[in-house]
């Protein structure tokens, strides 16, 4: 008899419960009133379960936690709140309490914090902190958030090249810096100007009368910090650095970028860039009805107005449409093929200029890589349509006008999905705003207008 195979690890035993999210596990005692047991099950969560957690409780719920569980264990899991639902979490909090909350995250994430409350209540909550503390957020609070210096923390470690090792050991032993942070020395000089970074490896394996000068690295890679957190990203990509140093217009030293800012950067990007394709926002909430329709029915709005601009393009050749009936079955095949053509286009030149492949510079080139792309995928999808027209109607010169109409429009639709995000990013605009709508308005009303002309100039040939 074959032995039964046992169940995976995460699997719950045989009629049993699965096993229960943090929220749903911190539900339970919220409601009985057991203040104790959410005490003891939020210190023995993971702080980003705690997090999680915090985001998937209602209000009721969330407001109980925030009296019951003491500051600081709050304060370890608002470092892995998602950025989007930040604002939301610390409305309405009192300015004391947050100020706590704040005192164990690292300053860049108590400044994201800051930079998502209230004039008022920040002003309050910078006032509960200590003065290092309060001055160290205030000035990355002088960067705007989408730059290098909106994204960089403070808390690093500086060295003269004069030190020894011995002595910059010593120096580590009596900082005792986090240890969660990734380790380099920066070594400035008497105007805090960069000239050099050190790895903890070379120290450690380096004679103690050795000077920092001989164990630092000179080929320096750093970043403005009114850079774009973009560009933050991209140097941290390319040269694998744990961090990366971020200066002012003197080559002063402010501060750094950590290379967990590129998986964070990266998502918001993305998912930025992805929303606003679609004109919707990243600050949507799903549970929140009217947040959703606030942020959707404006561009859907502009969407409707762009659909009756194709649909008056239609009315212009209602006589064609009423000799020749069948030429409506096809309206949706040109429509939606050029518009997915274009879509395709749209969606790499978009992520190509946001991760910085291509620029305007490269605009001629684009084009062209376009229309021959976009000829042949147009020749073989038209040579399909016609032949289907073909052997539906049997009529080849309708198959001739849906085959060259909807290569047209695969073409049209290749060619503006390039010049849409192009001209936006010209504009200095969002390559990303909302250029699906705009685009499918264009396949629609030029694929039509091309469809239905050439239909009109040909109707003596068409059955």
């Amino acid at each position: 008899m074959t032995p039964q195979e046992p169940p995976p690890d995460d699997a719950a035993p045989e009629g049993e419960a699965p096993a229960r999210s943090p929220a749903e596990q911190l539900h339970l005692p919220l409601i009985e009133g057991d203040w104790e047991a959410t005490v003891a099950l939020a210190a023995r969560l993971h702080p980003a379960e705690l997090a999680d957690a915090l985001e998937r409780l209602d209000d009721h719920d969330r407001e109980m936690l925030f009296q019951t569980v003491p500051n600081e264990v709050l304060g370890e899991a608002l470092y892995y709140v998602e950025p989007h639902f930040r604002g939301q979490l610390v409305q309405g909090l009192p300015a004391p309490q947050l100020g706590e909350m704040l005192e164990g995250v690292a300053d860049d994430v108590a400044t994201d914090f800051v930079q998502d409350m209230e004039p008022d209540t920040a002003g309050a909550v910078l006032d509960s902190l200590d003065e290092d503390r309060r001055h160290a957020i205030e000035r990355l609070l002088t960067h705007p958030e989408d730059t290098a210096g909106g994204r960089m923390t403070g808390q690093l470690v500086t060295v003269r090249p004069e030190f020894t090792v011995a002595r910059t050991l010593e120096l580590l032993r009596q900082l005792q810096p986090d240890a969660s942070q990734p380790f380099y020395l920066y070594v400035i000089d008497d105007r805090r100007r960069l000239c050099g970074v050190v790895n903890l490896r070379n120290l450690i394996t380096s004679p103690g009368e050795t000077l920092v000068s001989s164990v630092m690295g000179t080929e320096l890679i750093s970043v403005r910090a009114d850079a774009d957190q973009e560009e933050a990203a991209r140097l941290l990509r390319q040269y694998r650095l744990l961090a990366l140093p971020v200066v002012d217009s003197h080559d002063r030293l402010l501060g750094t970028v950590t290379s967990d800012d590129v998986l964070d950067v990266i998502e918001e990007e993305a998912t930025e860039d992805m929303f606003r394709m679609v004109g919707v926002s990243e600050e949507e909430d799903l549970r929140d009805v009217w947040r959703s329709v606030r942020y959707r029915l404006p561009w859907l709005s502009v969407n409707l107005l762009t659909a009756l601009a194709a649909g008056y393009v239609v009315s212009l050749f209602q006589d064609t449409l009423a000799t020749v009936v069948v030429l409506t079955a096809f309206l949706p095949v040109i429509a939606g093929h050029g518009g997915n053509a274009g879509i395709q286009t749209l969606t790499v030149v978009v992520r190509s200029l946001a991760l910085g492949r291509v620029s305007i510079r490269d605009a001629s080139l684009l084009i062209k890589h376009e229309v021959v792309t976009g000829t042949i995928m147009g020749l073989v999808s038209g040579s399909l349509v016609a032949l289907v027209a073909l052997m539906w109607q049997g009529d080849a010169w309708l198959g001739l006008v849906v085959g060259v109409a909807l290569l047209a429009n695969v073409v049209i639709g290749a060619v503006f999905g390039t010049l849409i995000p192009l001209a936006l990013d010209r504009l200095g605009q969002d390559p990303a705003l909302s250029g699906g709508i705009w685009l499918t308005t264009t396949t629609d009303v030029l694929g039509f207008l091309f469809y239905l002309g050439t239909a009109t100039l040909m109707i003596g040939y068409l059955d």
